[in-house]
Order: C-alpha cells, then structure tokens, then sequence
C-alpha cells in the first residue's frame, strides 16, 4: 500500500494536470503494449502498435520493465509536450540518472550495456535514449494524441467539478476507485508499501489514457509529488462509432449514443454534443438504454450522469 501524508498546507496545494502528461503517457502506453490487462479498452491499439514498434521502441522498452520500478527521471514533471519531456529526460543531473538506474539493478532487473552508458554518463547513449523516446512516441503514441487529451481532459472535468463542489476532501475521496481517503492520510493500493510524506508540497493529481487499474507515483520521494491515476473507459475516438453488428441491432443513433457513454461517462448535455444529436434525441435513447440494462443513470447537482454497465460493455464487445 502507498500511504500519502498530508497536511493542511498540502491540502490548498492539490492540483490537477491541465493537460494530458505526454511522458507518463509514453511510459504506460510501454506497459499497455506488453501487459494483458485492459484488452476490451487497448486491444486493438495494442495490435496495431505492436507491428509499429521499431528499434528505437524495443531499446526504450529494455530500459522500461513491464512490472515493477521504472527510473523516475524517465517521467520528468510538467512536460507539456514530447519534444520539453526528452529535453528535461536529458537534462537530468548525472547523480540522478546514475541513482535511478542503480535502482533498477537492485530491484532485480537486467540493466542493458547501453543503459549502463548512459548511467556512467556516456553522451552517445544519452542520445540513444532520446532518440528512442522521440522514436516510440511518434509511432505509437502521437497517431492518437488527440484521443489520449480528450479522455484526459474528460476525467480533468470530473476531478474539477468535485473539487468545485466540495473541494480537496471530496477530490481525494472521489480520485479513483483505488485511493481512500482517511484524513490526513491518503491510502492507495500499490503493488508495494511505500510512504510519501508531502510535507507542504502538495500533490498533483495525473490523469493517465493509458494507465490501467492501481495507480503510481515515483519511487524518490524528494521528486515533486503526484499521483497518476487511470481513467474510465479510455477509447481512440475511431472507436466511437457503432460497428455494422450493433447498428442494425439498436439503430444507428441509438447505437452511437450507447458507444459514447461507453467512452466515457457524461451528462446528457454532453452526451447529446459527443454523439452529435439533439438533446431531447440523446435523453429519448439515454431513457431506452437505461431500461434495458445497458446504462445507468445517477443524478449529480441538476445533471442525470450516465455510464455504461457490464451488460452494455458486453453487447458492444460481441457486435
């Protein structure tokens, strides 16, 4: 378990990223490719890229386990952009890079020869690693950056609007299914225990596309603080249309509106603007979905939130 310790200052200091995070993005994207996990939301992305993937990818991937301690300066903070997050990647000081990857040793895993270049400070692999992180994230990130910034900044409305409307407390007590807030200690479930004492920093909250179950945060915990978190039915928008199968099933609209809350849960405003229908039509089809098991729908303020169910989950996946 991660155990994050708070005090009131870091209290006023929880921040949300205001924008996907294109080096956590890069890093858990490495994980979706090699891990089972999340095949309803990442599998077909996960064929296409594997075939994608050249040398530059494959030699990031040996500096990148697909379990356990990744080295932290790998996801520098703040990076608003690929080409600032490899700049920072090789900005950092020699100890710091030499420190992460001797952690990488101690926690069992097999440090390349080039890596180890790089830890000694060798200029020739340092450029390897930037090369292969620019390399990866053009094939197999970039093609679906617009997907990856509108499901984040879906989840960014979420978190906002909770802390809107009952601030720090309800964000931390609503960030993610696998975080409990127990003031002042926020717990979450991690692979290992590790405590992280914020000690008036303040903890920025990362919603990740391509992250999946329990959330992370770095190992080094003189690093700023954050917590990367997944988010909820992460889709490329060419996902978004109805296939043939469910079309002729449900209807074309009615179809469509089912595949949009899947992407992502939403009042029927929103629904009626990502579907591109009116909003009587997105309420009419919303009211036929719910009675049939396929979404459910919960009153948030003055809104009627929908989200899709296992049924509905499970009749897209079949079509």
């Amino acid at each position: 378990m991660l155990k994050v310790h708070f005090t009131d200052a870091d209290l006023a200091k929880v921040t949300i990223a205001e924008d996907a995070d294109p080096m956590w993005e890069l890093l858990m994207s490495s994980y979706r490719m090699r891990r089972p996990e999340g095949e309803p939301f990442f599998g077909k992305w996960r064929r296409g890229s594997r075939a994608a993937v050249a040398g530059s990818g494959r030699l990031l991937m040996s500096a990148v386990p697909p379990y356990g301690y990744c080295p932290d300066f790998l996801t520098p903070p703040g990076a608003r952009s690929i080409a600032d997050g490899v700049l920072a990647v090789l900005a950092t000081p020699e100890r710091k890079v030499a420190a992460d990857i001797a952690e990488l040793a101690a926690q069992g895993t097999r440090v390349p020869p080039w890596l180890r270049g790089v830890a000694e400070g060798e200029q020739r692999e340092l450029h390897r690693l930037g090369t292969a992180l620019h390399g990866y994230y053009r094939q197999c990130v970039a093609p679906d950056w617009a997907s990856v910034r509108h499901a984040v900044a879906r989840e960014r409305a979420r978190l906002r609007a909770n802390l809107d409307r009952g601030g720090p407390q309800l964000l931390l007590s609503t960030v993610h299914p696998d975080v409990t807030w127990i003031p002042p200690v926020l717990r979450v479930r991690f692979p290992v225990d590790q405590e992280l004492h914020l000690d008036g920093r303040g903890l920025r909250l990362v919603p990740s596309f391509f992250a999946h179950g329990m959330p992370t945060t770095c190992k080094d915990p003189g690093l700023p603080p954050v917590l990367v978190c997944s988010i909820s039915n992460p889709r490329i928008d060419s996902d978004a249309e109805p296939g043939a199968a469910l079309a002729a099933l449900l209807g074309h609209t009615r179809a469509r509106v089912l595949v949009t809350i899947a992407a992502g849960r939403c009042n029927t405003s929103e629904l009626a603007s990502r579907a591109g229908t009116s909003l009587a039509t997105a309420s009419q089809h919303a009211s036929v979905l719910r009675s049939s098991g396929l979404i459910t729908s919960a009153r948030v303020g003055k809104a009627q939130v929908h989200e899709v169910t296992p049924l509905g989950q499970g009749v897209i996946r079949a079509s």
